[in-house]
């Protein structure tokens, strides 16, 4: 990994968020950090994606579905219909927010019936989402270099998205 930050409250000793970083020099790597996530998820993980348009939210999630062994059939941004659910190595729902117009709009969609249960949730659009966000995720930022290369930097709240990314830098 080319950049890790962990940082520790002296004053109160709680833990700050921990944050890994990359670069993705193509959609090919993009999937792969995304693959390398998927991997070591174990069910019920919430993702949250932030990013402009085109910055690589949808082949990180690709790779995501690829590390839950998702082959039943492709994975593709959910725009119009807000869900897509997927059966893999654990139940796996993408979700793009794109087109709500208010938090309060989560609520129509169903999605929240999925706090507490075994599926691993991604999030597009996760900005919009507001205070329906679990604090238990991990927060995936996306942002365009150049044309093909992009930043990823994922941030841990919560001790179970903390596991995950000291995993992660474990396994580099």
């Amino acid at each position: 990994m080319n950049k890790t930050r962990a940082r520790r409250n002296r004053s109160t000793g709680t833990s700050k968020p921990i944050k890994l970083g990359w670069v993705s020099r193509s959609p090919e790597e993009t999937r792969a950090y995304g693959e390398r996530i998927g991997r070591l998820l174990t069910g019920g993980e919430w993702l949250a994606l932030e990013g402009k348009l085109g910055a690589g939210k949808t082949q990180f999630i690709q790779g995501l579905a690829r590390g839950l062994e998702i082959t039943d059939r492709p994975v593709t941004s959910p725009t119009f219909v807000f869900v897509h659910e997927f059966r893999g190595r654990r139940p796996f729902a993408h979700v793009d927010l794109f087109r709500i117009e208010r938090e309060e709009d989560l609520l129509d969609l169903g999605i929240l019936e999925y706090l507490d249960s075994p599926w691993v949730v991604a999030i597009e659009w996760a900005d919009k989402a507001g205070r329906f966000l679990p604090a238990e995720r991990l927060t995936i930022r996306l942002t365009h270099l150049s044309e093909t290369s992009r930043t990823i930097e994922i941030e841990a709240a919560g001790a179970r998205a903390k596991k995950i990314l000291d995993d992660l830098k474990r396994k580099n």
